[in-house]
């Protein structure tokens, strides 16, 4: 009877010590383990991202390749050097007008950025790149309660 008691605790600590090392093992989920960068979560996954999305949309030749990654990292830079002027002063940073200011400059860099890339794309690729630029600008205003804006002609 003593036997199988012991046996019975054996058998007890031993699945015990599994589950422990299971739990300690398991650390992180997945999910939290690979998130992108706080900078990137939101805003189309940065560069490379915005990169390889256009690159299979718009079957981006190497030279075409280059020169959009270019444009994309200075459109990078100039949104978050933006951000961060924009969230240096919180005071400043939180008036209607400032964000209006800042949805303004923003808008104006992404004009910018897509008539920098449409630059590089041939004929086809500039049909389907206005399209997906269109699209884009849907969303937004869908996102920010206004009307998409009128699709060219």
């Amino acid at each position: 009877m003593k036997s199988m008691q012991w046996k019975s605790a054996v058998a007890t600590a031993l699945v015990g010590l599994c589950s422990l090392a299971v739990y300690g093992q398991s650390g992180q989920p997945a999910s939290e383990s690979q998130a992108p960068p706080h900078d990137n979560w939101r805003r189309g996954g940065g560069p490379e991202h915005q990169l390889q999305m256009l690159t299979e949309r718009l079957t981006l030749t190497p030279e075409q390749q280059t020169g959009v990654k270019a444009i994309l990292e200075q459109q990078a830079t100039q949104m978050k050097a933006l951000r961060t002027a924009g969230s240096g002063d919180a005071a400043a940073a939180d008036t209607t007008e400032a964000r209006q200011a800042r949805m303004t400059q923003m808008n104006q860099i992404h004009d910018e950025t897509d008539t920098k890339i449409t630059a590089l794309l041939d004929d086809n690729q500039k049909k389907t790149y206005a399209e997906m630029v269109q699209h884009r600008k849907a969303m937004m205003a869908r996102r920010q309660g206004g009307a998409p804006p009128e699709s060219p002609q």
